[in-house]
């Protein structure tokens, strides 16, 4: 039972459920071809109406192994007229992985997504999509989520920016870097000094990881005053203990165009 994962896609609508979805499934293997919402051919999206609508209307369960885990994810609907099954897709879940469009951020089926699943007591995750987007700002909308959501939102994969393309992702877990080839394999990258031009450095958001991680265990407060650094094991298991006690809500990033971050998100789960 331990092994087995329900993840509740949910988020506004448009803002990439059914294509990270399908984008997880192709990467665990369980999917041969990459589908897309455009061409009809999505594995979630299979009901002739939403085909034609390109839009999710009922909750969709796709499932797929990965890691000796067996991951079950219910793809639910953004459309506000179908708040009910995004409700139903929330309850028959252990986490809720909201998704957040990189380019227009935190709207109305955001905050709808997010309550229904601190009113039923779920662990919550963002993902923040459309990384690849010309008009993507991923730093933006994680300075969003966190005035909206508060404290609890913390950064675990981010994209290294220079000039104002994304050049490698950093999973702070790890402290190592990826680049993405043009079939979405990873290949590991130096470290950067800085994330972006501007106001975000690395140093900045792993100090920001460890002191969400300290929150959740006396022992490891103690740690952190005294200047000591985390081991993986314990950042792993301090943001999963955080997930489930409401006090860490975790931010990725993804491309479900590109594959970029998506196979460090199928390691979060």
């Amino acid at each position: 039972m331990a092994n087995i994962k329900n993840i509740a896609l949910a988020g506004h609508h448009g803002s990439g459920k059914t294509s990270l979805a399908e984008a997880l499934l192709y990467c665990a293997g369980a999917s041969d071809r990459l589908g897309k919402i455009a061409d009809g051919t999505t594995v979630c999206d299979y009901d002739p109406e939403e085909i034609k609508r390109k839009g999710s209307i009922s909750t969709a369960l796709a499932s797929f192994t990965y890691e000796d885990n067996k991951i079950n994810l219910l793809d639910t609907p953004g459309i506000l007229d179908y708040a009910g099954e995004m409700q139903s897709g929330i309850a028959a879940a252990d986490t809720v992985l909201i998704t957040v469009s990189a380019k227009s951020g935190v709207h109305v089926g955001t905050r709808k997504a997010y309550a229904a699943a601190q009113a039923m007591g779920k662990s919550t995750m963002f993902a923040i999509t459309k990384i690849d987007d010309k008009d993507a700002n991923f730093f933006n909308v994680l300075t969003e989520l966190k005035t909206v959501f508060g404290p609890t939102v913390c950064p675990v994969v981010v994209p290294v920016l220079q000039n104002g393309e994304i050049v490698s992702y950093v999973n702070l877990i790890e402290m190592k870097a990826y680049k993405y080839d043009a079939s979405g394999k990873a290949v590991e990258a130096a470290l950067p000094d800085e994330i972006t031009e501007k106001e975000y450095r690395l140093e900045g958001l792993v100090a920001a990881i460890s002191e969400a991680v300290a929150e959740t265990d006396e022992e490891l407060m103690e740690k952190f005053f005294e200047g000591e650094a985390f081991t993986q094991k314990e950042l792993i298991d301090g943001i999963h203990n955080g997930m489930n006690n409401g006090m860490i809500t975790p931010v990725v990033c993804t491309s479900a165009l590109t594959l970029a971050g998506v196979d460090m998100l199928l390691k979060e789960f």
